[in-house]
């Protein structure tokens, strides 16, 4: 599918919904110019009640002129949180293309993510249905205690930190967020920024808005990142919480 036929589509699937925060697409910003990538970007989020529809398009560097022909190669949804309405609007979206197996999933593993694959001639659709909070078995309290001093030592390499939150992050719970946040008060993390914007964390935003201050003019890619990490917060500040 060609980019103006998937904005059509996106336009007219999502029409009754609403949109959480600015729509980010990287060739009408030419702050963007320079990121060094093949491909050109373009995000949405779309809210209703207790939901958040984040949407990735992706297709070929091409110049801007003619990005509106240019063939998508990746159009993929996730699905936070819960709106039947949302969902509802996501399958019709998939429902463009003929089913398939998609496209090196078997290379994300056990990660939780339920996904559904469809392609419409050279563009890969998918949908993915981020996991709900349920009830689980807390870490255990020494194991706990030892990654939160990770995170809270402002001494800890970036390594560290990234492999701290990630086992903490096993555990979805009240503490755990609290200590996420703890930590990007000592430091920066953006796996802790991703994992909270996941879970709709809102009071992440004022580390997010540090992050950026921090971005140099000749860093466009992390510039994108956090931005669109913020836009992602700033969707989910219109829904219900989900935790």
């Amino acid at each position: 599918m060609r980019l103006h036929a998937v904005q059509a589509l996106l336009d007219d699937a999502f029409q009754a919904m609403a949109e959480g925060a600015p729509r980010m697409s990287e060739p009408e910003d030419v702050r963007f110019d320079e990121r060094l990538s093949a491909v050109w970007l373009e995000y949405r989020w779309y809210v209703h009640e207790r939901g958040l529809a984040e949407v990735f398009v992706k297709w070929r560097r091409v110049e801007k002129a003619a990005c509106a022909r240019e063939e998508v190669s990746v159009l993929r949804l996730h699905l936070f949180g819960h709106s039947a309405a949302l969902t509802g609007c996501a399958q019709r979206v998939l429902a463009a293309g003929v089913p398939s197996p998609g496209r090196l999933l078997e290379l994300l593993g056990e990660d939780g993510v339920r996904r559904e694959c469809s392609a419409a001639g050279p563009t890969g659709i998918t949908l993915e249905y981020w996991p709900l909070p349920t009830p689980q078995a807390l870490l255990p309290e020494a194991t706990f205690q030892a990654l939160s001093a990770v995170l809270l030592e402002p001494g800890s390499s970036f390594e560290e930190r990234h492999e701290a939150v990630d086992r903490l992050c096993r555990e979805r719970s009240p503490r755990v967020v609290h200590t996420l946040l703890r930590g990007l008060e000592v430091g920066p993390s953006l796996s802790a920024l991703r994992r909270l914007s996941e879970w709709g964390e809102t009071a992440a935003l004022p580390h997010v808005d540090r992050a950026l201050e921090g971005v140099a003019p000749d860093n466009p890619g992390d510039l994108w990142t956090l931005t669109a990490l913020r836009r992602r917060f700033e969707a989910w500040a219109r829904t219900t919480r989900v935790i």
